[in-house]
């Protein structure tokens, strides 16, 4: 008789993006190979370790809400601005990203290979990146920096009037059409010492390379931290089907290709007696490296909720526990590889959306990063672009010679 294994998988609010060259049977367009770049591997470990630590902090913070985040989006952005640091906010950042071993021209060369190779893996999935500059018009931002992300990061610069209402829109606009309407907004209002904005967007739809069967989706219940239930629509494949999997001490695991099997979901299930907190607790790079190594092909009778969610989280207090405070601090920031005038990073903010469905997956997420200026520019910007009071006068004893208001300039 053959032995199956039964694996009802719930959605732990993590998501990975993996890369395997030798998995799955079709050739793929472009190859990933670490040994011809070892640069983009060891970035891609710095990120994977980062992506941990911000993944812990939050589910501390937040233990019985969903949280789903892109490592390589909050690790991207970061890198652009990275680029503008100098000095001790250089270092603090630099090891914060996991940098130590790296230079930041061979990050940044790392950086343009994986955002250009990796949407090219897989003709089946749909991965795109984005990202841009954008400073307020009238601020002076030194041309190599804008040179060096344009290159690396392929950024586009956006230079916009902040002090137009109209801005907010524009930039929403830009990350609504980046994530392909998933993610709608990422600012609700501009700083009035708002500077520049620096933001990452990525993109991913993929199809299971295996689908799930509508017809075998049942309503089901699924069993929340506090033992009470709610009612899901869970997927099946109708019976059992070959994945590659794991059982250890701690989880069970199943991973889901997409497409050829370049990209795949990998999830993770508590065994029972264990905590989730148990299983967040063990993962770092370490666990990511040993559970994923041990997946191997079984035959799994799998039950997986559809799911749907959308997140948001403002990251500044958990980056300056993690050791790039220095960025943060108007008195000590030194970003003076953007600009001669002093600013600081304001804001990290992170939001993202995925769908897990029947068909496969799509996912989008976004990191904007906000500077503001610590000193009062040497400039006002005063644009009269709408109607306005004009007065001639005579300065001795201040007297009105003629006054009037302009409702539509005529020449």
């Amino acid at each position: 008789m053959k032995k199956y294994i039964w694996l009802f998988l719930l959605p732990l609010g993590f998501f990975s993006i993996q890369c395997n060259p030798d998995e799955g049977p079709n050739p793929t367009p472009t190859e990933y190979d670490c040994t011809q770049n070892p640069d983009a591997c060891d970035i891609v470990q710095a990120n994977n370790k980062l992506g941990f630590k911000i993944f812990k902090q939050l589910h501390q913070e937040e233990p019985n809400e969903n949280i789903f985040i892109s490592p390589l989006s909050i690790s991207t952005a970061l890198t652009m601005a990275l680029n503008g640091a100098a000095g001790q906010t250089e270092t603090d950042m630099q090891q914060t990203l996991g940098y130590s071993g790296l230079s930041l021209p061979e990050a940044n060369s790392a950086y343009k290979y994986l955002l250009t190779t990796l949407p090219q893996l897989d003709n089946n999935v749909q991965l795109e990146f984005a990202n841009s500059i954008w400073p307020h018009k009238t601020f002076p931002v030194k041309p190599p920096f804008l040179a060096l992300n344009a290159e690396s990061f392929l950024s586009e610069v956006n230079p916009l009037d902040f002090r137009d209402p109209a801005s907010v829109g524009v930039i929403n606009g830009w990350v609504n059409d980046k994530t392909h309407g998933k993610i709608t907004t990422i600012l609700d209002e501009i700083s009035a010492d708002a500077v520049m904005y620096l933001i990452n967007a990525i993109y991913f739809k993929g199809s299971w390379r295996k689908q799930f069967d509508e017809t075998q989706t049942t309503n089901r219940d699924f069993y929340l931290a506090d033992n009470t239930t709610t009612p899901v629509k869970m997927m099946s494949y109708g019976g059992e089907t070959t994945l590659n999997y794991l059982d250890n001490e701690y989880v069970q695991a199943v991973d889901l290709p997409y497409g050829d099997s370049v990209f795949s979901m990998t999830l993770f299930l508590p065994k029972p007696g264990v905590s989730l907190n148990t299983v967040v607790d063990q993962l770092d790079n370490g666990a990511w490296q040993n559970w994923t190594s041990q997946l191997s092909p079984q035959e799994v009778v799998l039950s997986l909720p559809r799911f749907k969610m959308e997140y948001e989280k403002v990251l500044n207090d958990i980056l300056m526990g993690l050791g790039m405070s220095i960025a943060f601090d108007p008195a000590r920031a030194d970003f003076s590889d953007i600009s001669d005038i002093n600013i600081f990073i304001s804001l990290v903010k992170h939001k993202s959306f995925v769908e897990v469905n029947e068909e496969g997956t799509e996912a989008a997420a976004v990191t904007i990063i906000g500077f503001e200026t610590t000193s009062v520019p040497a400039y006002q910007y005063a644009d009269f672009n709408r109607p306005f009071l004009f007065v001639i006068r005579e300065n001795k004893s201040n007297g009105v010679l003629f006054m009037g208001k302009v409702m539509k300039p005529a020449e």
